[in-house]
């Protein structure tokens, strides 16, 4: 437990900004597109069971966040999270999808530089590691207010595990 708070602690200290306060999602990414001078841009998508749910795809001049139309905001709300961290940890990719103009809405066909999926398959590798676990650490502590996925619109039982999670990496 100790070895993931360190980890946890050491990739914050990688980023190159401050985490804004309060910590809300909006602040997070206007942080971010300060820092790389690009704009971030959130695009739903369509999920197949087997596909990611999360994927980052970095154009010339824009940096896109897609995300399940239809999952549950608790996991939309981790899933843009972990795209974020990918993005803040300057995470190198490759294509990790089979990829055609189109398939995606919201998406031109501009030449992509960076594309880093988000699939629970994918979770051993280190960079998903890490964004995941400071995605749930930030998770934890954004300023509840009107963020979508708010642990307290959970069931009793669900949030108490929630909550007991985010504690646990939050130590």
């Amino acid at each position: 437990m100790w070895h993931q708070q360190r980890r946890t602690h050491r990739l914050l200290r990688q980023l190159e900004f401050d985490l804004p306060m309060p910590l809300t999602v909006q602040a997070l990414v206007a942080a971010l597109e300060a820092v790389r001078h690009r704009r971030i841009q959130f695009v739903a998508m369509s999920v197949e069971q087997t596909g990611p749910c999360g994927l980052w795809v970095a154009t010339g001049e824009t940096d896109y966040v897609l995300y399940g139309r239809d999952s549950p905001p608790i996991l939309r709300l981790q899933t843009i999270l972990h795209e974020l961290m990918h993005i803040a940890l300057r995470h190198a990719g490759h294509a990790a999808l089979s990829w055609g103009t189109g398939q995606v809405a919201g998406l031109d066909d501009t030449p992509t530089e960076v594309v880093l999926a988000r699939s629970t398959s994918a979770f051993g590798e280190q960079q998903e590691h890490d964004a995941e676990l400071l995605a749930t650490y930030l998770g934890a502590r954004l300023d509840g207010g009107d963020q979508v996925g708010a642990f307290e619109d959970l069931a009793d039982a669900t949030a108490a595990v929630m909550y007991r999670i985010a504690a646990v990496l939050a130590e």
